[in-house]
């Protein structure tokens, strides 16, 4: 390989979104995936979910890039023919020690810019979800699933029709600082290494 600008270990969701976002920018970029696809760790063993961001504290960095990714996983979705589902999610409380912590996570959900947070008393729970046992219930629409593989897919793609490279069956052994840059050692499936 020639000298490359930027180089992204690892074909997983994180880095395809980023090789995706600069190659709108730059040119030369390769990513390097060990794996003979991408997402074959820990983005292929996620639960899929798309949260709204009542979880994290108001103003904190997660808070912030939970709710405007939510927006933004939709809208990718529905421009690129991505499944997904935005079925809403209920988060109970099974007793009534666990209340005020529902009505707290309302609370941090509202400061932190989820729309349509609602508390369910339980004769409301009742009638939506019959199976469930709950002293109350906030539900929150903006929460959905997401098929991450067709997530993923378009990234890798969008990503090549830039003129990135994504390469697979290649391994980072070894990365050294040098003046200009750093090299990379990369162990090919066949056993062969390169440096670029």
């Amino acid at each position: 390989m020639a000298d490359i600008d930027i180089t992204i270990i690892g074909a997983g969701v994180v880095g395809l979104a980023i090789a995706k976002e600069l190659s709108e920018k730059y040119e030369s970029i390769v990513v390097v995936e060990r794996h003979s696809s991408f997402g074959q760790e820990a983005s292929s063993r996620n639960s899929e979910v798309i949260h709204s961001g009542i979880h994290y504290p108001p103003g904190s960095l997660k808070a912030n890039l939970c709710v405007e990714g939510n927006r933004m996983l939709y809208d990718i979705c529905e421009k690129n023919g991505i499944g997904y589902e935005k079925l809403g999610k209920f988060t109970v409380a099974t007793d009534k020690e666990e209340i005020g912590i529902l009505e707290d996570l309302k609370q941090r959900g509202e400061e932190n810019g989820v729309d349509g947070l609602v508390l369910y008393e339980p004769t409301e729970i009742k009638k939506i979800e019959p199976c469930v046992r709950a002293k109350l219930a906030i539900y929150s629409p903006s929460s959905g699933i997401i098929d991450s593989h067709g997530l993923m897919k378009h990234l890798a793609d969008a990503t090549k029709s830039k003129g990135a490279l994504v390469v697979y069956n290649s391994e980072v052994t070894d990365i050294k600082k040098e003046n200009f840059g750093f090299k990379f050692k990369v162990k090919n499936s066949d056993g062969t290494t390169e440096d670029f």
